[in-house]
């Protein structure tokens, strides 16, 4: 009698899969067939406890017989990482291993149920020659193209979903994402001219915010320094023609700005307006000033991709006692109410958190602890923000996590950085998330 009482949910999927496949019988097979597919997978998910054909290939797949080997790291991170001789994107492709494309919307979902920024995956290195290697990163649940992206798939993404303007927030690891983002969409496009600096340093430049200020005007604001000597402001603007990517379009050459803005902080008043000056409202908050006034004056970004400062609230804005960590609480919250009071719903806003301090750092046995410690706090209070299905703020993966075993993408002698095949994978997926979405 129990075991029948075990059977009874399957039986009853069997025959109620059954019963939708007779009625719709008297369709043509092709509408059949899908239907079957269809009622078997979500039997096999919620019936039966299968796990979706994308988790279970990447559970049950044995590297070691497609030819690649363990990292000297494997199993000390969460992210493991094989290495190969050779190039096998044919057995992995996307279309072979059956995942959906990675989208915001997709990335929103993975941290609703699971509660945290996203890492679940596998690195994939191709050692192609002793000074030559090539990394893809595996998602568990969906999938990135191994291939670089074409110039017909970057310009119709451009021109279906009208970007015109993309904008990194963040500290010199953001201003090497947008160099990647300038050399990743050169390839693509006509052109592509850096047009404005703010030179690298401690010092911030009044003018490169506020335009042809004058010197009396000077007197009302305050540009304090920053405390990083190797982050600055650029802008570039890009060209490209959208000969037949949208169809029923006629052929038309378009702009795309590419613009980095240096931020050290969560919040702070390194830029303070203090009386009203033209479109610039007085304020004390210089992510107030850039997010209210100094996107407003030209045209706010289609896309936003702030980067957490947690390194430089590491250094400098934080304790080694662990209970430190505490005090982003606040200045979090105050930025999400400045996104959500400033920035427009057609803006897509992705947070990013930072990759790990290298070990030539000779305090990264207790900064990486901290960073881990704000990135795993950030992903707590923000979880009902990333993971809501009405707002246009947006998740990345965990850089963190995945910076940790691609060691020999880290700067030899530089603990902050990375080398520039880093930034140009990150920016490849950001650019082939959105347009996915």
């Amino acid at each position: 009698m129990k075991q029948i009482q075990k059977m009874r949910p399957k039986i009853f999927a069997f025959l109620l899969s059954l019963t939708l496949v007779c009625s719709t019988i008297y369709l043509n097979s092709e509408t059949v067939s899908r239907k079957i597919v269809v009622i078997v997978d979500y039997y096999r998910k919620y019936v039966f406890g299968e796990k979706p054909c994308c988790e279970a290939f990447w559970e049950r797949i044995n590297f070691t017989k497609l030819g690649f080997t363990e990292s000297p790291n494997f199993g000390k991170y969460a992210v493991p990482l094989y290495e190969q001789l050779h190039w096998t994107s044919a057995i992995l492709s996307p279309s072979r291993i059956n995942c959906p494309a990675c989208t915001n919307l997709l990335l929103k979902e993975v941290v609703r149920n699971n509660h945290q920024i996203p890492f679940n995956g596998t690195w994939l290195r191709y050692v192609i020659n002793k000074t030559t290697d090539r990394y893809h990163f595996h998602p568990r649940f969906c999938s990135f193209s191994e291939k670089a992206l074409t110039k017909r798939y970057v310009r119709r993404c451009l021109a279906k979903k009208n970007i015109r303007k993309i904008v990194t927030l963040g500290d010199s690891n953001s201003q090497r994402l947008m160099e990647a983002f300038a050399r990743v969409l050169s390839t693509s496009l006509d052109r592509c001219s850096l047009v404005a600096v703010e030179a690298p340093g401690f010092n911030s430049n009044p003018k490169y915010y506020l335009g042809n200020i004058s010197l009396k005007n000077l007197s009302y604001v305050s540009f304090r320094k920053y405390q990083c000597r190797r982050c600055g402001s650029t802008r570039y603007v890009c060209f490209y023609s959208t000969t037949g990517e949208v169809p029923k379009r006629k052929l038309e050459t378009r702009t795309l700005e590419l613009e980095q803005i240096k931020n050290t902080r969560i919040i702070d008043g390194n830029r303070v307006i203090k009386v009203k000056l033209g479109q610039f409202l007085p304020t004390n908050i210089s992510q107030e000033f850039i997010l209210r006034d100094y996107f407003r004056a030209d045209r706010y970004p289609d896309i936003i991709l702030y980067q957490t400062p947690f390194m430089h609230e590491n250094c400098y804005g934080m304790s080694r006692s662990s209970g430190s960590i505490w005090k982003l609480r606040d200045p979090l919250k105050k930025l999400h109410e400045l996104i959500v009071k400033y920035v427009p719903r057609t803006t897509s806003v992705y947070w990013m958190s930072n990759q790990k301090f290298g070990e030539t750092d000779p305090r990264a046995f207790v900064r990486n602890p901290l960073l881990r410690q704000s990135i795993s706090l950030f992903s707590k209070e923000m979880e009902s923000v990333l993971g809501s299905k009405s707002n246009n703020i947006f998740p990345f993966f965990d850089l963190f996590e995945l910076s940790r075993p691609v060691k020999s993408l880290r700067q030899a002698h530089d603990w902050a950085h990375m080398k520039p095949e880093w930034y140009d994978t990150i920016a490849k997926y950001i650019l082939e998330l959105h347009c996915n979405s």
